[in-house]
Parts: C-alpha cells; sequence; structure tokens
C-alpha cells in the first residue's frame, strides 16, 4: 500500500494573512497615517489578507477542519468587502456619507463581535494561543462598532464625545496586541513543524487547554 502524502498546514498563512490585515488597519486607527489613503488599505484587504485567508479556508476545509475554514472564511469576507468599499469610496467619494460609512462598517464590525465570539468559546478546546489571539481580536472588534455605529453625521462625534478618527484609536492598540499573539500562533506553526520533521522537540509552545487527557 502505497504511504499516504501528509497534507500541509494551512494555519499559518491564514493567521499571517490575517495578522497582516488587522496591522495594517490598527496603525490606520491609532493615527499611523492618513485614513484618507485608501488605496494603500485596499491592495493588502483585497489581495494579501481576502483572498490568502480565503485559499487558507479551502484547503481548511478539504484537510477537515471545519474551524479553521469557518474562521479563515468569514476573515476574508470581512477583508474583501472592506477594499472593494474602500475602492468604491476612492472612485465616488460624494456618492457615500461619512455617516453611511461609518455605520456600514459597524454593521460588518458587530456581526464579527458574535461571529468572533463563538470562535473564542471554541477556542476553549484549542491553546492558549488561540484563545488569547481570538479573545482580543474580540475587543477589537467590539471597539470598532461602538464608535461606528453611534457615529452622528451631524456633529461629527461618537457615543465618547469625540471624533470618529479619536474613537477607533482604542480599537487600533488593541488590533496591535493581537498582532503579537496572531505571530506567536504562526511562527510557531511554521517554526514547530519544521523542528519535528528534523527529528527535534518543538521550541515554541502553545500551551494546549481543555483537552481531555487519557486515562
Amino acid at each position: 500500500m502505497a504511504e499516504e502524502l501528509k497534507k500541509g498546514d494551512p494555519t499559518a498563512l491564514g493567521i499571517f494573512a490575517y495578522g497582516f490585515g488587522l496591522m495594517i488597519l490598527s496603525i490606520y486607527a491609532v493615527g499611523g497615517f492618513s485614513w484618507g489613503e485608501h488605496l494603500a488599505m485596499a491592495a493588502p484587504a483585497l489581495a494579501f489578507s481576502g483572498l490568502f485567508l480565503l485559499i487558507a479556508s479551502i484547503w481548511e476545509y478539504n484537510n477537515g477542519n471545519t474551524f479553521g475554514a469557518t474562521a479563515f472564511g468569514t476573515y476574508s469576507a470581512f477583508f474583501l468587502t472592506f477594499g472593494f468599499m474602500t475602492i468604491f469610496l476612492w472612485m465616488f467619494p460624494s456618492s457615500v456619507t461619512d455617516a453611511m460609512h461609518a455605520h456600514v462598517i459597524g454593521m460588518m464590525a458587530l456581526a464579527f463581535v458574535f461571529m468572533t465570539f463563538f470562535y473564542w468559546i471554541a477556542s476553549f478546546k484549542m491553546t492558549v494561543a488561540h484563545n488569547l489571539m481570538l479573545f482580543f481580536l474580540l475587543l477589537v472588534f467590539i471597539m470598532w462598532a461602538i464608535p461606528l455605529l453611534s457615529f452622528n453625521g451631524t456633529t461629527g462625534n461618537t457615543i465618547f464625545g469625540t471624533s470618529l478618527a479619536s474613537s477607533v484609536v482604542y480599537a487600533g492598540y488593541l488590533g496591535l496586541i493581537d498582532v503579537i499573539f496572531t505571530s506567536w500562533l504562526a511562527a510557531a506553526v511554521i517554526i514547530n513543524d519544521r523542528w519535528k520533521v528534523a527529528g527535534f522537540k518543538a521550541p515554541i509552545p502553545l500551551f494546549p487547554i481543555g483537552q481531555k487527557k487519557n486515562a
């Protein structure tokens, strides 16, 4: 009987793609660059984060990983939608008001609050790295949803009493913290795999949690 070919693990690809998009979005949120640079945000959102998350989702599906396929697929949809919307606003800047833009992205963020919450619950049977990554991502979406949905186009302020740009700074810093956990998880997948292939013990721990011990 022919030896079964080992399948690769697309987790690192998906995590890096998501973390890369989150990093760029968070840098803009904390005021690193102007929100007016629409195309600078659209390219990575569409190409790297959106497309490669979708590819990772398909590979996870083929590997029989329902969690990975669903998580990567939904986050791919978020970045693809964000990217296309950014291009649309760049091409037709007068067709959408600031309030409309904020509310649409805010509703998307709210939807991902619920989805990420479910992923976070599932992560209690995975590893500490997964759990912390999803916990901070949950906080990120909450801190995006609140100011975006509460944005008042007339006053230009959010529920925090500040401008939209000032209100999303909190989400930006939380996002940058989350990028640390995405890097931990993705690096562990790649480096641990190479170490195991070479016959060595995996050097980066992920700390499994909630797993049933053998009697």
